[in-house]
């Protein structure tokens, strides 16, 4: 189970899946079917794309990224949110631990506005 801490209340979500290193889908508990399921995208950094990479190189890096992200969701963690969403329709959360140890791997590139990062 994942927290997502949305100012003072805690919302408790199952793990659905991650896209690649940046972007997951959750399933939140007790939440009516048409809000229960959620795509979340991590704010800050930029991971590279598993679908469509530009090159073999994106693509070897995409996949470390995906698998760092999964093995610490599995983790006892906290992301945040204000609540707002990205231009797609994903909520925006916040995982800082996580993005350093990404940006440290070379997995990830600081993204403060959500722009794609070239990566061959």
């Amino acid at each position: 189970m994942i927290s997502i801490k949305f100012a003072v209340a805690v919302y408790m979500a199952a793990l659905s899946g991650c896209y690649d290193g940046d972007t997951c889908t959750v399933h939140f508990v007790n939440f009516p079917a048409l809000v229960r399921k959620q795509t979340l995208r991590f704010e800050g950094f930029d991971t590279p794309e598993r679908h469509s990479p530009k090159c073999a190189k994106e693509a070897t890096k995409a996949e470390k990224a995906r698998s760092m992200m999964l093995s610490y969701l599995q983790g006892k963690v906290i992301l945040t949110t204000n609540g707002k969403f990205d231009l797609y329709g994903r909520l925006l959360v916040r995982a800082p631990e996580l993005q350093r140890t990404l940006l440290g791997a070379g997995l990830a590139k600081a993204s403060p506005h959500g722009r794609r990062a070239y990566w061959c």
